[in-house]
């Protein structure tokens, strides 16, 4: 790939991109329409920025079971693991170099839940999904707040996806994947009569910890969890103008963890040695909406619908140690000393974290279409949106005498039970419109603008004065912001497109960095809310070629994201009894600059050729930073036979290097440690579906197939080369995923 980062880079892709139209050919009559760029169904090819769009056979072909599946062969797009208490979990969602919490997370158009540390992304269960869009770049002209980096749209199943008047549909998926023992039983009904139409379908599937590579000098804590749910919709035709679509998914999940990664000798300034960690957590999450879809003769719209909306999210985080008291450091006349305590206390301590969301709303959106005497036409969309939403997070904690029986609830400097973070109320309101102009047939103009208000209220208890024993006032947010995009794309000739974009994010402080507040004696620090916090802000410019052509399709982009204000925390200073204060301000500004190239070749009715490449580069106050995931490439092998009963698709991923010649990692004693860097790595995948008759098909994944020993660049940037952890974040070598469908 050494090629593509010269600085000919741009250059040679903008010679490429007018190859392409003109050795290809002509375009096509009939392409894929995607809604997130504009609210509406717009044709692939005539989207001004970049989008991208995985399909319901795509996931079923791939056996995608989670989130990083589901992104690992779009390009510029990932998702990032962590640990937290010895739970490994997928913490964030990247586009182009930019996640964390700034990017917006969309089911059927509305917006997901907020998530807070420990629990994961993994929101929506992959066997709803009939297609995921992507939307790369800031996206809050259209979704509002958290849009820094982009939208991820799910589109969930319909029941005419499956069934029709004269065929109702009734299957049974059955699938296990060697890398985490993920067995599958899933039922899927679904029936269309002549005025309405629903599909139901119930999953069930049990799980054990994801295998580490072979090679790895370490084992993953064990894990066992259940997972279920239950998905409905409904649509019912009123009239000819009038449909109703009622939709409920409730998801609930058990998990059993043994914690071995957290035993051993820690603690000060007393020492203890644990020896058992077992966690025990539970989630569950339930959403239902209703949506009203009506058209009109009447001149302010030709359609429009009006949906409202709930969902809770409840999760725990259970944990029951073992443990004893070896000894402490105290204060002596030349520092502290180690006193041991013999014999050790043993002890048992419960730990109980708890976060609870409830999201509550309504929103309305009407499509008009006008079309002057001059041809110029005009789509239009606009809307309003409300929501509410609750947050809530305490936690349980106590230790046990196992001797005296005695309960100690001040633990670590801190009394339990509490919440770092005050229960807090944010309520949402915008409006939006959006214009997509045709000057012409070659022509055609995007002008977009969103108005978000937000408030933010707090109500604090005795669980948060517990940690906030300073009694630091309060930040309730209120404010508003108004993100703005305009764009253009030109026919140059019948296969060659120009388009350039520029469009605004931003991020308003959410219930976690307004108002985390709480003191710490033993480590001797506080954290203090800031009320002059404000939203962090992105403007993104991207510029490019695409072309849809008889033989496939192709597109070049280059873009230029800058990022101000990212909230993030300080040391101010100390107190006046000498502990640390930390403050979350606005202080980051990052740059990120890069190119990416999408192209489908069909060699054949039989065969087709993918390929997708994306090269980033980013600056942090001017310095390079070198987090962001290194470049890649993704070519794809799709093949079909004649009577379409057997397809095997291969893909390669070949990723870049991490950075070189990184400063050393110094952490808060003495001596510095070189930092880890990864050499490139090429991984290949190959899927394999066949159908055995009309009722009966059959999937087989390989991933990994020259079983590469690797880690993903995001999941460890940052880390010391020597860090004894880093094993934990291997991915797994060669494994396998088998599934059968059985249709009746």
């Amino acid at each position: 790939m050494s090629f593509l980062l010269s600085s000919q880079k741009y250059l040679f892709l903008i010679i490429v991109s007018i190859y392409m139209s003109i050795v290809i050919g002509q375009s096509k009559d009939v392409e894929e329409t995607v809604v997130i760029s504009a609210k509406y169904p717009v044709p692939l090819s005539e989207v001004i920025g970049s989008v991208d769009s995985i399909s319901l056979s795509d996931i079923e072909d791939r056996q995608v079971s989670d989130l990083n599946d589901l992104l690992n062969n779009t390009v510029g797009v990932s998702s990032t693991r962590s640990i937290s208490s010895g739970r490994v979990y997928n913490d964030s969602i990247s586009i182009r170099g930019m996640g964390g919490r700034r990017v917006n997370l969309l089911v059927d158009g509305i917006r997901s839940g907020e998530l807070y540390q420990g629990y994961g992304k993994d929101l929506v269960d992959t066997e709803l999904i009939k297609r995921v869009e992507i939307l790369k770049g800031p996206s809050s002209a259209l979704y509002g707040s958290d849009g820094l980096a982009g939208a991820i749209l799910y589109i969930t199943k319909d029941p005419s996806d499956f069934a029709n008047q004269a065929d109702p549909y009734h299957a049974i998926n059955l699938g296990y994947d060697s890398d985490n023992q993920h067995q599958k039983l899933s039922y899927l009904a679904a029936t269309v009569g002549e005025r309405s139409e629903a599909l139901i379908q119930l999953t069930s599937r049990t799980l054990e910890e994801t295998e580490l590579h072979g090679d790895s000098e370490l084992d993953p804590n064990p894990f066992t969890a259940d997972q279920n749910s239950i998905f409905i919709k409904g649509k019912y035709l009123i009239n000819d103008r009038v449909g109703l679509t009622l939709v409920y998914d409730a998801q609930e999940s058990e998990a059993d963890w043994n914690l071995q990664s957290t035993l051993g000798t820690s603690g000060y300034p007393q020492i203890l040695n644990t020896s058992s960690s077992m966690g025990d957590d539970e989630s569950s999450r339930d959403r239902v909406s209703l949506t009203l879809d009506f058209s009109s003769d009447l001149g302010l719209f030709d359609n429009g619908s009006i949906s409202i909306y709930a969902q809770d999210t409840d999760q725990a985080q259970i944990t029951n140690i073992s443990k004893a008291i070896t000894g402490n450091f105290v204060n002596g006349a030349f520092g502290p000393q180690f006193v041991p305590q013999i014999p050790p206390t043993p002890i048992a301590e419960f730990k109980n974290y708890i976060f609870d969301q409830s999201i509550e709303g309504f929103n309305f959106q009407f499509f008009k279409s006008i079309k002057s005497n001059s041809g110029i036409t005009q789509n239009i969309v606009y809307g309003y949106e409300q929501e509410t939403i609750d947050v809530t997070r305490p936690r349980y904690r106590t230790e046990t005498n196992l001797l005296t029986q005695s309960v100690n609830t001040n633990i670590g400097g801190e009394t339990y039970p509490n919440k770092t973070f005050p229960d807090t109320e944010t309520k949402r309101t915008a409006f939006y419109i959006n214009n997509r102009i045709d000057l012409s047939s070659k022509t055609s103009v995007v002008i977009g603008a969103r108005n978000d208000s937000y408030e933010l209220t707090t109500s604090p208890d005795q669980l948060f004065i517990n940690v906030n024993p300073f009694g630091y006032n309060l930040v309730d947010q209120d404010d508003s912001k108004t993100s703005l995009k305009f764009g253009f794309i030109r026919d140059i000739n019948e296969a060659l497109s120009f388009y350039y974009q520029y469009a605004e994010g931003f991020r308003s402080p959410d219930f976690y960095s307004s108002n985390l507040s709480f003191t710490n004696f033993a480590f001797r620090y506080t954290i203090i809310p800031n009320p002059d916090l404000g939203p962090e802000e992105s403007e993104g410019s991207e510029f490019g070629f695409k072309g849809e052509t008889t033989n496939g399709s192709w597109s070049v982009a280059f873009y230029d994201n800058d990022y101000k204000d990212f909230i993030e925390t300080e040391m101010t200073g100390f107190t006046m009894t000498g502990l640390m204060k930390f403050v979350y301000k606005n202080l980051e500004d990052v740059n990120i600059k890069g190119s990416e190239i999408k192209a489908n070749y069909n060699f054949s009715d039989n065969l087709t050729a993918q390929f997708g490449f994306n090269d980033s580069k980013a600056e942090q106050n001017g310095e390079p930073l070198t987090t962001i995931d290194p470049d890649q490439a993704i070519l794809g092998l799709l093949w079909n036979s004649d009577d379409s009963k057997l397809s095997i698709n291969t893909y390669a991923r070949i990723t870049d290097g991490s950075p070189k010649n990184l400063p050393p990692v110094c952490g808060r004693t003495p001596p510095c440690a070189d930092a880890l860097t990864l050499p490139d790595h090429t991984l290949v995948d190959s899927f394999i579906s066949y159908s055995i008759n009309e009722r009966l098909s059959m999937r087989l994944a390989v991933r990994n197939i020259t079983d590469k020993k690797y880690w993903n660049w995001s999941d460890v940037a940052g880390s010391a080369a020597n860090d004894s952890a880093l094993d934990y974040f291997l991915n797994p070598g060669r494994n396998y995923s088998l599934s059968f469908r059985l249709v009746f």
